[in-house]
């Protein structure tokens, strides 16, 4: 076959046992790569008496068929198993470099379950595989743990898949990091953690075969071009110039834990401040944008690191969130959780719902260790990131993410804690959009606006029946776009690609041209929405499994409760209840979010 290799790494690190799986075309076919691989196998494999932390949790790692080819935005894997946060469903997406090494070593996919009577990292030479001791990296920070994995391999290009102290400690929104890429969502840190999982590390020779290579190489670089001439201000800032562009615009309420719609300091957090930082910009490998960045601070001292900047959602989350206006010390928050292995945004949700709490009287300086968490204080936020990384004190309530900690703190803190199905809610506010207010209660892990990012001004689906809106309080169709915007984000981290290259004009056809000339299998619009929709559905089934229902296609309280300024000033999804209802009728579910026997056999499941 072309675009994929047709074997599954398989690795059970109980009984100590590694072989390889083949997989037909049909296979492939059917459900592309990355997530749709990792959905399946999940679903066949993970009973709901398997919990997240048991040794028979299964992570899987994948790529897709753009991996290897030299496609654009193609610098890209997934992480997938159940959330040791949410319980049900969990999935991430990192960046760097290791999706096409590790599809160049000659596999489509890694599962792997038990756990390790040791730390344990395992190393992929090709085709050549070994689980190797990992004492030496357990307890560093993850920089600090892939130089030391690389230099006892002796070789500098290997790359990693690892996670540092959060994950060892098993906090329950710690993430997989690699280089400059961080799958941050679903805490499968945590899951490698449980495991004795320090790392995958992998080094590839090989490449895969493609249908029309010379074609492909022709398409890749015109749209590599096109993408890089529009994205030049992305370059420059990458995703640093978004906050006060969002404040002003769209009015997210995102201040003191989502109460308020405006945040006077702000302005301390725009593009040209953190661009006073910036060494320079990173890309992925086959990316034409370079958005992450390097950054570097050297006074204040208590602030200082060499290392990755953040990106919108940490600004958002640790700063905006908080009504921490410094950017040099959101900054180093950022880069803490970077080493720690920790999403910086539930960690920025658990230090707004810390402050929220304590100014209500909810929590004394004693329950918190002494501290005095005030709105603004960078360095108290410090403290708690420590804290929650080590499970240290009050930061072991925090490591359990916000739903648990807020059935701990008791009382009216259930109403502060903001999350769907146990997932903290990221920096995008669903109160003045219906179509994301629908996508955030039915995301199948969670509230994500990655998994079906419907305010994206740069791009529209026509092939799917969604175009250019001109207002998106008031779109007409905000179901429609909510799950068709869904199903695109299913063929993102399937394929694999990035998101980022609809700001550069991708589109779906151009995804479609580019996987023809990948495999030869000839899809058109209609295939690809089957297919979406097919590994969309399934992760559903799996989420009924494991008890979820109507009742969690839901918004925290806080998420109709309007903010009194700014642009989103009165608004909430009106309505909700009655689009819920329409929304399950379009993708054939019934009233109570159940996908009917119909529906299963439309999408050959």
């Amino acid at each position: 076959m072309y675009g994929n290799w047709g074997r599954i790494l398989r690795v059970d690190l109980s009984k100590e046992r590694i072989r390889t799986e083949k997989v037909k075309e049909v296979f492939c076919r059917k459900f592309l790569g990355g997530v749709g691989v990792a959905s399946k196998i999940i679903f066949d494999e993970v009973v709901p008496s398997v919990e997240p932390l048991d040794p028979g949790n299964v992570v899987v790692f994948a790529v897709g068929p753009y991996q290897g080819t030299g496609i654009p935005g193609s610098g890209k894997w997934t992480v997938s198993a159940r959330s040791p946060l949410t319980g049900i469903w969990g999935e991430s997406c990192g960046g760097g470099y290791w999706g096409p090494e590790f599809k160049s070593a000659g596999f489509d996919a890694i599962a792997v379950k038990g756990k390790a009577s040791s730390p344990v990292y395992i190393w992929i030479d090709n085709g050549d595989i070994e689980v190797r001791d990992a004492g030496n990296a357990w307890g560093k920070m993850a920089s600090e743990a892939d130089k030391i994995i690389k230099n006892e391999l002796g070789d500098e290009k290997a790359r990693a898949v690892l996670i540092g102290p959060a994950g060892e400690r098993l906090v329950r929104f710690a993430c997989v990091v690699s280089d400059h890429g961080f799958s941050g969502r679903s805490g499968l840190g945590a899951v490698m953690g449980s495991k004795n999982l320090k790392a995958v590390v992998v080094k590839g020779t090989k490449r895969v075969e493609v249908a029309e290579t010379e074609r492909l190489k022709e398409y890749s670089k015109e749209l590599f071009k096109k993408i890089n001439k529009a994205t030049s201000e992305f370059r420059k800032y990458g995703t640093t110039d978004s906050a006060e562009e969002l404040h002003d615009t769209r009015g997210y309420g995102l201040a003191e834990n989502w109460r308020k719609g405006r945040f006077e300091g702000i302005k301390g957090l725009v593009g040209s401040r953190f661009l006073e930082i910036t060494v320079g910009p990173i890309a992925c490998t086959d990316c034409p944008i370079a958005c992450h960045r390097h950054i570097r601070v050297t006074e204040p001292e208590k602030y200082a690191f060499d290392g990755y900047g953040p990106e919108y959602e940490t600004i958002a989350m640790i700063g905006w969130l908080n009504i921490i206006g410094d950017y040099k010390a959101v900054a180093y928050l950022g880069h803490l959780c970077d080493e720690y292995g920790m999403d910086t945004i539930s960690a920025g949700s658990m230090i707004g719902f810390t402050m929220e709490c304590y100014e209500k009287g909810l929590l004394t300086k004693k329950d918190i260790d002494g501290l005095e968490p005030l709105w603004g204080s960078g360095d108290v936020a410090v403290t708690l990131i420590h804290k929650m990384a080590a499970r240290e004190g009050f930061g072991d309530i925090l490591a359990e993410g916000v739903s648990r900690a807020a059935q701990e703190v008791g009382g009216e803190a259930t109403q502060m804690a903001v999350h769907v199905k146990g997932m903290e809610l990221p920096a995008h506010d669903p109160r003045p959009f219906p179509s994301m207010a629908v996508n955030y209660a039915t995301g199948q892990r969670g509230a994500c606006h990655q998994r079906g990012f419907v305010l994206q001004d740069e791009s529209t689906i026509p092939e799917w029946g969604i175009p250019k809106v001109a207002d998106t309080y008031s779109m007409k169709k905000p179901v429609l776009s909510a799950a068709r915007y869904q199903d695109w984000a299913e063929l993102f981290n399937s394929l694999i690609q990035c998101e980022y290259m609809t700001a550069g004009g991708l589109t779906l056809s151009h995804q479609i041209e580019l996987l023809n000339l990948v495999t030869g299998w000839g899809v058109d619009a209609d295939e690809m929405l089957m297919t979406a929709e097919r590994i969309f559905t399934l992760q559903r089934l799996l989420n009924i499994r494991y008890g979820m229902s109507r009742k969690d296609d839901t918004l925290p309280p806080r998420m109709f409760n309007p903010v009194e300024e700014g642009v989103g000033a009165g608004k909430v999804p009106v309505g909700f209840e009655r689009m819920l209802g329409e929304y399950y009728a379009l993708r054939g579910w019934d009233p109570d979010g159940k996908p009917t026997v119909e529906k299963l056999l439309q999408l050959d499941l």
